[in-house]
């Protein structure tokens, strides 16, 4: 299946390591201009993009910033306007969550997590979607964790921040849609990105709860992000879409 990513500019966030590094390679692979976004892990970043650029001879446009601050995304159009002139998908993977309940939180600890999986949706969005607007051409997809749809009382404030990210990004789809753009969510279930939060015990009791008895892989993801930023989603627009292994099964 071609999926007419050649010449793409696509900008990557949180994409230095875990799964926006997978779906980095995943694009790359099939010929897309890479915006390689990190704002902590610097040297993650500089060896994704020389792998990309060793095993698929392309240029990777490192940028560093905060999502969650308007100016940090702005500088970082600036720049990619400037190398590459301009942006024509967008796949929002960085994030932040803490694993507790509540109760448990002070309230100066939960604005980060809003700040990024909230606000860090719409800076991209204000700063990035005008152009695409401009061009009639566009797609932006966000990654969230199925706790965004089903509710997790240990990631309360991430799940609720980006609830309301699907629900911004459904309203959007309806507003850009005339412009040819399509604004999607994947929702993820637990996927192995390398690391691990979990025991092996722990890890065998959240296997049993799914269906096809694993965790996700990152390729699991990038298949779907690649589908849905490839031309044969271009009448999918304002949807969530699960990769979870069964997990949850909302409709």
């Amino acid at each position: 299946m071609n999926l007419r990513l050649k010449g793409k500019n696509i900008l990557i966030t949180g994409s230095a390591k875990g799964i926006g590094r997978g779906i980095a390679l995943a694009a790359a692979k099939e010929g897309a201009n890479i915006a390689l976004h990190y704002l902590h892990s610097e040297q993650e970043a500089v060896r994704t993009a020389l792998e990309i650029k060793e095993e698929y001879g392309l240029e990777v446009y490192p940028v560093k910033g905060d999502i969650a601050k308007i100016e940090d995304v702005m500088k970082i159009k600036e720049e990619l306007d400037h190398k590459l002139g301009g942006i024509e998908c967008i796949v929002n993977n960085a994030g932040f969550f803490q694993m507790k309940s509540f109760f448990q939180y002070q309230p100066d600890e939960w604005k980060r997590e809003v700040d990024v999986c909230f606000y860090g949706v719409l800076n991209l969005v204000h700063a990035f979607l005008p152009g695409m607007m401009k061009k009639k051409e566009g797609k932006f997809i966000n990654i969230v964790g199925d706790s965004a749809q089903t509710g997790n009382r240990r990631l309360i404030i991430s799940a609720a921040a980006r609830n309301g990210a699907i629900s911004f990004l459904k309203s959007l789809a309806q507003d850009v849609g005339r412009s040819n753009i399509q604004c999607n969510t994947v929702s993820i279930g637990l996927v192995n990105n390398g690391s691990s939060d979990f025991n092996e015990a722990a890890l065998e009791k959240i296997i049993k709860q799914y269906p096809l008895k694993r965790i996700g892989k990152v390729d699991d993801v990038t298949g779907m992000v690649l589908f849905l930023l490839s031309n044969h989603a271009d009448w999918i627009t304002g949807q969530v879409v699960s990769v979870n292994g069964g997990y949850s099964m909302l409709g």
